[in-house]
């Protein structure tokens, strides 16, 4: 593992200088880093909350949209897909060789299974669940997947008449265990956790 970088990464292309992710800031230290990480998806939010009109396409572009706006200060690779490989632990990502075929896929996947405001709570979280874990498998972006996915799914959520999902739990592996068992096709407990947070708007 390079330095105290979230993944593991093979390539010299991984970007990573003094033991920290190479940044357009100059920052060199872990904390100050995370911390600018954290007051920049607190804007993306806000600013996409700000122009919801739901008018939005919830398609691949808008997904790099979202990286592209939160991560841009930091990152020269914001918004576009990474160049190398990356594994967390015993899960080793979709390849960059076969990078562009997976994306074409989750475009794919998005087009056949966005929610509609006529299902029901339960086909909702189904389909939350799927889109979440087949977009975690690829993991597109060099950094800033997760919080990139949930953003997009709670502008989805919004978008017809349910709340942003609470992402957080009491039990903090609930979340982590879910993407685990998403990881190998197993999708209930990402949609059981789904289902727990989904509240109508009122």
């Amino acid at each position: 593992m390079a330095g105290r970088f979230r993944y593991n990464v093979t390539n010299k292309k991984a970007g990573i200088k003094k033991g920290i992710l190479e940044n357009k800031l100059g920052i060199y230290s872990q904390k100050e880093l995370e911390d600018a990480e954290t007051i920049l998806l607190a804007d993306a939010y806000e600013n996409f909350l700000l122009k919801e009109n739901f008018n939005t396409a919830f398609n691949i572009k808008f997904l790099f949209s979202i990286h592209k706006y939160f991560l841009h200060t930091l990152y020269d690779w914001a918004g576009h897909q990474r160049e190398v490989d990356i594994s967390k632990g015993n899960m080793m990502f979709a390849s960059v060789n076969h990078l562009s075929s997976s994306l074409k896929y989750l475009d794919k996947i998005l087009r056949e299974n966005l929610p509609k405001k006529q299902d029901t709570k339960y086909v909702i979280a189904r389909k939350i669940a799927f889109i979440h874990n087949e977009y975690n498998a690829i993991h597109p972006f060099r950094e800033g997947n997760g919080r990139t996915i949930r953003l997009f799914l709670d502008l989805l959520a919004l978008s017809i008449g349910y709340e942003m999902i609470n992402w957080n739990s009491k039990l903090k592996n609930d979340y982590i265990n879910a993407c685990i068992f998403g990881a190998i096709g197993s999708h209930k407990p990402m949609r059981e956790f789904i289902l727990k947070r989904l509240r109508k708007q009122k």
